[in-house]
């Protein structure tokens, strides 16, 4: 299964038990795949380098996990081919629709009522995580 999974999700993932951490586990153990652009790479490391998500290490530290995660055999980059506003409301969702959209992803994994509200998106089911663990995996 090819997915994108949203920023929420993988901060919530890293620093707590739950669903969340239950796919980002999926993702280390190989089981999906997951699709990232460089705008998505970027927003995960300008997140987790913020000073309240410390207590996962260095900044140093902080940045290797995102970079192991990223050199993993099943992460595929993607550089999408259009532009989308899709997302009015907060603009900066759309890079997970446009990262969907060129990757033929099956899944969007986010907790973001934004993206949620728009009941998918092209024939991508937008799910929070444990509805994607509960119904889809």
């Amino acid at each position: 299964m090819i997915v994108v999974i949203d920023t929420n999700v993988l901060i919530s993932g890293l620093v707590s038990q739950g669903p969340p951490s239950q796919v980002i586990n999926l993702w280390i153990t190989n089981k999906i795949i997951v699709c990232v652009s460089s705008e998505i790479v970027e927003e995960y490391l300008t997140v987790v380098l913020r000073p309240k998500f410390r207590p996962l290490g260095t900044a140093q530290e902080r940045y290797d996990i995102i970079s192991k995660l990223i050199e993993l055999d099943n992460t595929k980059m993607v550089c999408p081919s259009v532009k989308l506003n899709a997302v009015q409301e907060d603009t900066d969702d759309n890079i997970f629709l446009e990262c969907a959209l060129q990757s033929n992803a099956n899944v969007i994994i986010t907790g973001d009522h934004h993206l949620l509200g728009i009941n998918g998106f092209k024939g991508i089911e937008i799910l929070q995580p444990q509805y994607f663990l509960k119904h889809l995996f």
